[in-house]
């Protein structure tokens, strides 16, 4: 009896050591330098920018704007109102951008919006080989980012996504702080490990270019509430793995109304963890079968749990390998789990110096259990059942009287969990 037990806190202290593991060298390797990828002086080839957009009317102006001063010349920004209900479509025509105004209650969200815009490239499509764009419409963007991405999927001709950050649209609330951080892990810190492997990175929502070519084979006309996700998985799974251009910078912000945070979490978290349970043993099996490293990397990568369930989980276990361990006399799986919560958090302490210093105070650690907390109720709300339809969260006042780079933003198609 005694030593089932032993090999069973041994399975149990390797099962949730291994995305530890996993994420801590994804941390460690991204300290590295980025791999270059479009060289200075490239041509950049011509390109669409795809805005998809419902109800943004607080914040695509400054979309627009911040889009305008990084387009090429030639290179155009098409704008899909979709089901909107506001002045969205007029302020974007009032900043010369192509819109396309889509009214569909039953299929709505990000993927129906996107199929939308790249169905109205046929008629005059970007020159060959043309590329593809696709940016939030509530993100900003740095003046050079739209000619990195293309310069990048020309050069790779693969799938490309930015460094997309999102920031605490208040830096007094260490709530909002700690999500921040969250995101820089996952959406930079971690991608910049696989990427210099040389290994397929998730698709994070914002900042994402394609050939158009390529975009044209891709299944976007979906309901999938981590659309872009499943998106970069699919594309994995045909041979064609995201890179990551680091020199590329999207930024949007996180929800100010705690009601608004909780219903786009909840979407993001509850979204991501069925992808989990259901792609990754399958990318895995399908990995192992056809000896392609790459898919096996992507399962492996997509295993590992938000930055926040993997706390909780991981600190739970170590409680109990502890106990049972101290009852049958064998601390060797607490003592695994130990040090791997030991290194995972040292590489998340030099994750947050090399990235995140300037932006994120290190007083925000001390609201990090709090932070835990506060999504404890998400994840027993996805046991019970999870999120599956696309809901938009509500904005909050500040927001519409508030058009400048820190209003809050809208999530049309937001879906990447917050590391």
């Amino acid at each position: 009896m005694t030593a089932t037990i032993h090999i069973l806190i041994w399975v149990l202290a390797c099962a949730v050591a291994a995305p530890l593991w996993v994420l801590s060298i994804q941390c460690l390797l991204g300290l590295l330098p980025a791999r270059r990828r479009a060289a200075d002086g490239q041509d950049t080839p011509s390109l669409v920018v795809l805005v998809p957009a419902h109800n943004e009317e607080a914040v695509i102006a400054t979309t627009l704007v911040s889009l305008n001063q990084a387009l090429p010349q030639s290179a155009k920004i098409v704008v899909i109102a979709d089901n909107c209900t506001d002045q969205t479509a007029q302020i974007a025509r009032d900043h010369g951008t192509v819109v396309i105004e889509r009214q569909d209650p039953v299929n709505r969200g990000k993927g129906f919006a996107l199929a939308a815009g790249l169905a109205s490239l046929e008629q005059s499509p970007p020159d060959p080989p043309g590329v593809v764009i696709i940016v939030d419409a509530d993100c900003t963007v740095t003046p050079t980012t739209l000619t990195d991405l293309a310069r990048t999927a020309l050069a790779t001709g693969r799938p490309v996504q930015g460094v997309y950050l999102l920031a605490a649209p208040d830096k007094r609330d260490p709530k909002a702080v700690v999500a921040a951080f969250a995101f820089l892990i996952k959406n930079q810190a971690r991608p910049r490990g696989m990427d210099l492997l040389g290994l397929p990175i998730p698709l994070t929502g914002s900042g994402m270019a394609f050939t158009y070519a390529l975009l044209k084979q891709a299944n976007l006309a979906t309901g999938n509430i981590v659309e872009d996700l499943a998106l970069g998985l699919e594309l994995t799974e045909q041979g064609h793995g995201p890179v990551l251009c680091d020199a590329a910078r999207i930024t949007g912000t996180l929800p100010s109304e705690d009601t608004a945070a909780v219903t786009q979490h909840t979407r993001w978290e509850h979204g991501y963890l069925s992808t989990l349970l259901t792609r990754s043993p399958a990318l895995l099996f399908k990995g192992l079968f056809t000896l392609r490293p790459k898919l096996i990397a992507a399962a492996i990568d997509l295993a590992v749990p938000p930055l926040s369930l993997l706390v909780i989980g991981s600190l739970a276990a170590l409680g109990f390998t502890a106990v049972i361990g101290w009852w049958i006399t064998a601390p060797g799986p607490a003592c695994l789990l130990a040090l791997s919560l030991a290194l995972t958090t040292l590489a998340l302490l030099l994750a947050w110096a090399r990235f995140g210093r300037a932006a994120i105070p290190f007083s925000a650690a001390l609201a990090i259990p709090g932070y835990i907390l506060w999504k404890l109720p998400i994840y027993l709300k996805f046991l019970r059942g999870p999120e599956k339809t696309w809901v938009r969260t509500d904005r909050g006042d500040a927001a519409h009287n508030n058009h400048g780079p820190n209003a809050t933003p809208g999530t049309h198609g937001k879906s990447t969990s917050d590391g």
